[in-house]
């Protein structure tokens, strides 16, 4: 009787054992899939995992690129047509010397910590040009412009999902220095209406090219994260 006491013991105390082992690995695994996010310092936590967080980016993502690609549209429609300018700088985008997948295939083989790190780059990237178009469209047109509206619109967008994505990095890069480098912008030197025009429409255009690989990306990152 006791020696059967002493078995059954035994045996709850390695299968005991087995189980503390087994969560532990599996809480290991997943711990970038549940960490807590706070409301506020002082408050109550609310669980959101990664494949939650990237759902959100990508939500923000796709509103940015559809207000770039109708404030493009709208300048072209506006500005462009019927208008013989040159347009030999368009693809001179300062986001060039970024090197990013070149295609579905190759993102599809690009590690998530570098495919996050190259949607932080470029974002952050966009922040003085930003700045710029708005500016440009406040002096000409104030605040009757619709193209302003939207380019404020992004930009408030923007700022949102930057955090977001901080919030992302923290749990999924693995190494410091992991984030790409923010490629510098300078404001050009404008000439005359032409010029400007040029200028703008150079800018709008790199725009929409380059909110089309975030938003591409983190759809991408977000289908990984959700098989998890």
């Amino acid at each position: 009787m006791i020696i059967s006491q002493i078995y059954a013991q035994s045996s709850l105390k390695d299968l005991l054992s087995l189980l503390v082992l087994v969560f532990g690995v599996l809480s290991k695994a997943d711990v970038i899939m549940a960490n807590p996010i706070c409301a506020n310092e002082g408050g109550e936590c609310q669980t959101i995992s990664v494949s939650e967080l990237f759902h959100r980016a990508g939500e923000i993502s796709h509103q940015i690129h559809a207000l770039s690609t109708e404030a493009y549209n709208e300048f072209n429609q506006h500005f462009i047509q019927g208008q013989h300018l040159n347009f030999s700088i368009i693809n001179n985008c300062h986001t060039s010397s970024i090197v990013t997948p070149q295609n579905k295939e190759d993102a599809l083989r690009t590690p998530h910590e570098r495919l996050l790190s190259l949607v932080i780059a470029i974002l952050r990237s966009w922040q003085d040009p930003l700045q710029y178009v708005i500016s440009e469209f406040s002096a000409t047109h104030g605040n009757t412009s619709s193209i302003l509206s939207k380019s404020m619109k992004i930009v408030k967008q923007m700022k949102q999902l930057a955090k977001g994505l901080n919030k992302i990095s923290e749990q999924v890069v693995q190494h410091s220095g992991a984030i790409e480098q923010t490629v510098p912008w300078e404001q050009p030197l404008v000439e005359d209406g032409d010029s400007l025009i040029s200028q703008l429409y150079n800018l709008l255009h790199c725009f929409r090219r380059d909110t089309n690989k975030i938003d591409t990306y983190l759809k991408l990152l977000k289908c990984r994260f959700t098989q998890r």
